[in-house]
């Protein structure tokens, strides 16, 4: 910890009540409280900083932070980051700048006022949730900038698993690539209301199960905007921009039982974008509903949906492509697709498995769009096809 106020100690209390809900409920209120612990910005407001307990100086302020982070008592707590600049740096010998390897841990900020950004050759990951069984963990209302044009030099070996993930803006894993493994995955983490930037390689980045990515803004990245792997998870209301190179929007890596629901990708003009949402081979049971799709003119998207999985349910989503025609490809039976809007979209259905499981079509709206059957199991298909 570099530097304190001189001042004695602040600490915010912030008590959480819970009211009866009708005449049945005990009279009795139920109250819990939490300690706040504040860190204030370099550049944060007088009020601001007279508040906290921790003041950053604008240099490796993951210091102050982590300190924070370590002064919550046992049971947790939230640590509440001011408006301002913090300038993040990896933490010698560890994998982040910001560090969270303890449970029932909040990291809020004060929306996209509170903005994180990893300092120039750091080529860690922004934030990092590590640890066995290391769960219950929110983050929020944080802006959080990976800076991959100054931290593009981070490579790890292909060989070694999630080492060449270990660049990416917010990441939970319960080990260290090349550390000693753990027994129990991180779960319950909660990403929300971020906005999560410029990744080298993933934006987020989360193992283990229940996993809830939700209301962020996330930006361009070296492999994926948000991916969530093991399961079950959800991916629900984000909105993904792409003006650069992307390889994949939304997806699950081997993971079951993911809901990928109501989210917005929109590849602007320069973008381009691989994959906007992916289920992987040989995974089970996810859900991939009423999502938006654009793809503006001077944009490109390769495959708007590259369904992998097998009991996928793909329904109520609209797709359009300004230019050059997308695709969805499904690629693994016990699937439906059904009562989707798409334009300018190659429908590919190409199951190689030699006794296919069904695929459905139903009711989907074919606008200059059309249904490519390779290989599958297509036990029925109506749908309305407009072509001019």
């Amino acid at each position: 910890m570099k530097s304190l106020l001189g001042t004695p100690l602040l600490v915010s209390v912030v008590l959480f009540h819970t009211f009866p809900m009708n005449s049945n409920t005990p009279a009795a209120e139920s109250i819990s409280s939490r300690i706040a612990t504040i860190v204030a910005a370099h550049d944060a407001s007088p009020d601001s900083k007279n508040s906290a307990r921790f003041v950053c100086d604008g240099e490796g302020d993951q210091e102050e932070i982590n300190a924070a982070i370590r002064s919550l008592p046992e049971s947790g707590g939230t640590v509440t980051l001011s408006e301002g600049r913090f300038d993040i740096r990896q933490v010698e010998g560890t994998l982040g700048g910001v560090i969270i390897e303890r449970s029932q841990v909040t990291l809020s900020g004060q929306g996209a006022a509170t903005r994180l950004v990893l300092a120039p050759h750091q080529n860690v990951n922004v934030i990092r949730i590590i640890g066995s069984g290391v769960g219950y963990i929110t983050i929020r209302d944080l802006y959080v900038d990976a800076n991959r044009a100054e931290n593009a030099d981070g490579v790890g070996d292909p060989k070694i698993s999630h080492d060449r993930f270990e660049f990416s803006g917010i990441k939970a894993f319960r080990q260290a690539p090349r550390g000693p493994s753990a027994a129990m995955d991180t779960h319950h983490i909660t990403i929300q209301n971020c906005h999560v930037m410029n990744a080298h390689r993933l934006g987020i980045m989360l193992e283990g199960p229940h996993m809830r990515v939700e209301g962020n803004v996330l930006g361009n990245a070296g492999s994926d905007s948000v991916e969530i792997l093991t399961g079950p998870g959800v991916i629900r209301g984000n909105s993904v921009e792409i003006t650069g190179q992307t390889h994949v929007a939304i997806g699950s890596d081997r993971a079951n039982s993911i809901i990928m629901s109501d989210n917005q990708v929109t590849v602007k003009k320069g973008g381009a974008l691989d994959i906007g949402f992916r289920s992987w081979a040989g995974s089970k049971r996810h859900v991939i509903s009423n999502n938006i799709v654009t793809i503006e003119e001077g944009g490109r998207c390769e495959l708007s949906m590259d369904i992998r999985g097998t009991e996928t349910t793909i329904t109520g989503n609209n797709v359009f492509s300004a230019g050059q025609p997308t695709r969805i490809r499904v690629t693994a039976g016990n699937a439906v697709l059904a009562a989707n809007v798409l334009e300018n979209v190659v429908v590919e259905i190409d199951d190689p498995n030699p006794q296919p499981l069904p695929i459905q079509l139903l009711g989907n709206v074919l606008h200059k769009s059309e249904v490519v059957i390779q290989r599958g199991n297509v036990v029925s298909e109506s749908s309305s096809v407009d072509r001019k």
